[in-house]
């Protein structure tokens, strides 16, 4: 076993590895030559085993930096197996650190369960970070086998746009769904009506006053009756 293969089973976790171990055969399939040169900076040419696709290859033995034209590591964050060709007829033993993403390694792995153990039960089911980590290696392995087969890409594409319009609607039921719950479960109570300063006694009704006025006028009424005043004015 080569000693960069070696120290990549030893920092990536295993499904990483395996990725690892499958762009490094390729590099050793591939041919490489050399089209320029400056300092401690050289520049290859990588080819494939089947001569239809070649690639370009930057790399810096005093910085232990590489570049590739493919951007395999810009977009998935792994060496691919034009960089590890070079990597390997310059005798490097190690995966350059700057190509060793912390979260592809087990050290992250252990990390992510060592903190995931001290939280409390309701953590752990609200935060689901054992699954979110889990899912992120399968979707990513998916992706790295599907990397270089156009129909391959096109069905992961369309397989995303489906899923994430599915998964919008049902996240948008169970809203409505919660907003209904609440509503149906509040109670409105009459406000609490204020007592001002004079509006302790009852208002009297229509009947009562009319029948107050009444009283007084058959009173006037009868006082006015024949006999009732001595007049002033002697008649006789």
């Amino acid at each position: 076993m080569a000693g960069i293969v070696r120290h990549a089973s030893e920092v990536y976790t295993l499904t990483l590895f395996k990725e690892f171990n499958k762009e490094f055969m390729k590099g050793i399939s591939a041919t490489s030559t050399l089209i320029g040169e400056h300092d401690t900076t050289t520049v290859y040419r990588v080819t494939s085993l089947m001569g239809d696709r070649s690639n370009e290859v930057i790399f810096d033995s005093s910085m232990m930096l590489i570049t590739c034209d493919c951007l395999k590591f810009e977009r998935f964050g792994m060496c691919c197996c034009h960089s590890l060709r070079i990597l390997l007829i310059n005798s490097v033993q190690r995966v350059p650190n700057a190509y060793i993403k912390n979260r592809w390694t087990k050290i992250a792995k252990s990390k992510v369960w060592d903190k995931f153990g001290k939280v409390s039960l309701a953590e752990k089911v609200g935060r689901n970070i054992p699954w979110r980590h889990e899912i992120t290696r399968k979707f990513y392995n998916l992706v790295l086998r599907a990397e270089e087969n156009e129909d391959a890409i096109k069905i992961i594409e369309e397989s995303h746009k489906s899923d994430s319009l599915a998964i919008d609607a049902l996240n948008s039921t169970k809203n409505v769904d919660v907003l209904t719950d609440a509503s149906s479960s509040t109670k409105i109570l009459d406000p609490t009506r204020s007592k001002t300063k004079g509006r302790g006694k009852r208002a009297k009704g229509h009947f009562e006053t009319s029948k107050k006025k009444k009283v007084g006028t058959s009173n006037s009424i009868q006082s006015k009756e024949f006999g009732t005043k001595t007049p002033k004015q002697h008649l006789f």
